[in-house]
């Protein structure tokens, strides 16, 4: 049940590089021997184009919330223990990327990220050579290509990080199975499984953390007035609509996560990304 997660510009080559792999993958399977790891594996891609995502999605902030959960969810209904789930997608948000490797830790799974890298310049490029229906809008396209944050194999949730060239012309095959396959799992942790309640802090350190949270928004929105991405830690973004969130309304909502949570615990440095993601499906919801 591995994850590999393509990442890269628009019309950086990932789609092509993204096919290449479930082609090798499914002939190393076919392959292999009864019994052998990975013989017992089938592969599954998804791309915009197989959700039916189209380009106009990202250009505003509310469809392309929605996208990334027609995508979640799409990498949720298919990850079983026989299954290599690959997502061909720009995922050019760390957010994002740090909730799909914790979806995979959740299952103890292997995961791993392919940035296909090409200059901007290569990117209209080849965008050119599109059939026109194809095409990304040369505004969207540059604006997607400044907001990108480029991934990082030092975090964990870009790691194991192939870097591949857009001009390269072949794939590290062998290592990226050796990834998948043969390596171990990722262990499901705090980030993933709720524990009996056995913290005596734990309901101070749920009021505290929550709040933190809570004022950094706050402030955000006193400095940068409405909508945008709020930092809470390295990689962990709260995505504000585009629109002012009253501190009533995200008072709410963290009553809501507090009172979910009152009877159950995960470790102190899980409660902050909870909560986080918690708040993102909240304001997606109320937007």
């Amino acid at each position: 049940m591995p994850l590999v997660l393509f990442t890269g510009f628009p019309s950086s080559g990932k789609s092509r590089w993204a096919n290449l792999l479930k082609e090798k993958l499914n002939g190393k399977i076919a392959s292999l021997k009864p019994g052998e790891a990975g013989s017992n594996m089938k592969v599954i891609l998804h791309s915009d184009e197989s959700l039916g995502i189209s380009h106009d999605e990202y250009k505003d902030s509310r469809t392309e919330k929605s996208l990334r959960g027609t995508q979640m969810s799409a990498v949720k209904r298919d990850i079983s223990k026989n299954t290599i789930v690959i997502l061909d997608s720009p995922a050019y948000i760390k957010g994002f990327r740090y909730q799909l490797f914790c979806e995979s830790k959740a299952l103890s799974t292997s995961y791993c990220v392919i940035h296909v890298m090409a200059p901007s310049e290569k990117c209209f490029e080849y965008n050119s050579q599109r059939p026109l229906s194809e095409q990304w809008d040369e505004e969207l396209l540059k604006h997607m290509i400044m907001r990108y944050e480029e991934p990082d194999g030092n975090n964990r949730w870009d790691s194991p990080l192939f870097n591949i060239a857009y001009d390269d012309t072949e794939l590290p095959f062998t290592e990226i199975w050796g990834s998948l396959i043969l390596s171990k799992v990722l262990k499901p942790n705090n980030a993933t499984v709720l524990k009996p309640a056995t913290e005596a802090n734990f309901l101070q350190k749920l009021e505290k953390i929550t709040s933190e949270v809570i004022n950094k928004i706050i402030q955000h929105q006193q400095l940068q007035s409405i909508g945008g991405d709020v930092l809470i830690e390295e990689g962990l973004y709260v995505e504000l609509p585009p629109k002012s969130v009253s501190l009533a309304q995200l008072q709410r909502i963290r009553r809501t996560y507090i009172g979910l949570n009152r009877m159950r615990t995960v470790d102190n440095d899980r409660i902050g990304p909870l909560f986080v993601q918690f708040l993102n499906n909240s304001l997606a919801e109320d937007d």
